[in-house]
């Protein structure tokens, strides 16, 4: 008789736990130089996406395959993303220091950061999953963000709430970097993968209906 993880619950998700053990450990060093931060992000969608619908092949070919084909265009984008988000981020801290009106500006660049965050949350996923010029996935992004927006929400928490929580204290920061390193980015990327096969949807099915045009057509 032939033995199947699938059959055996526990067996399955010690499976699913080592996979993101290692997704992570790959991501972290190819996440190092910092300028492939980008790249990484959208090697790792490209694997975490397919491990939820449990479609995932050999992960470390398939995270280095994805890191090669999207490099070129997940770089430029993170040089896009960075320098914005910093220059918000510390427009924010400078606004406590401004003799005047310095609530408004904090205000104003909260606002701004949480705009930015709410289109960041989707461009490397969408790279991963799609074929699209920068520009488009940029605006895919923000109309994501909208249209979406209870799922942009969700997605945005998923991936605050663990920092926040991690820089807490010293000793929820020391406890977070093992996690961080061990396994919190892949689990951070694999929950948000989740809630993205939803969210996707509304490009999936303008798919099928464009397939079911063309068989017609035929």
């Amino acid at each position: 008789m032939r033995f199947n993880l699938s059959d055996n619950p526990v067996a399955h998700a010690l499976a699913r736990f080592l996979d993101l053990i290692m997704l992570n450990i790959i991501f972290v060093i190819c996440s190092l130089p910092i300028i492939t931060i980008g790249a990484s992000a959208t090697a790792m969608y490209t694997v975490m996406l397919k491990m939820v619908k449990d479609e995932e092949g050999y992960i470390v070919k398939g995270f280095f395959q994805a890191f090669k084909e999207n490099f070129k265009v997940s770089t430029i984008a993170w040089l896009v993303i960075l320098p914005i988000n910093l220059i918000i981020y510390w427009n924010i801290y400078l606004s406590n220091y401004l003799p005047v009106l310095s609530n408004v500006f904090m205000v104003f660049f909260f606002i701004l950061g949480m705009v930015s965050m709410f289109g960041c949350v989707y461009v490397f996923p969408l790279i991963a999953r799609y074929e699209n010029p920068l520009k488009i996935t940029f605006k895919n992004a923000f109309l994501l963000a909208i249209a979406r927006l209870p799922f942009t929400i969700l997605l945005v928490i998923i991936h605050v709430a663990p920092v926040f929580i991690t820089f807490l204290d010293v000793r929820t920061l020391v406890f977070g970097i093992l996690v961080w390193l061990g396994i919190g980015f892949s689990l951070v990327a694999w929950l948000n993968s989740i809630v993205l096969r939803r969210v996707f949807v509304i490009f999936e099915d303008k798919e099928n209906e464009n397939d079911d045009k063309d068989e017609k057509e035929v």
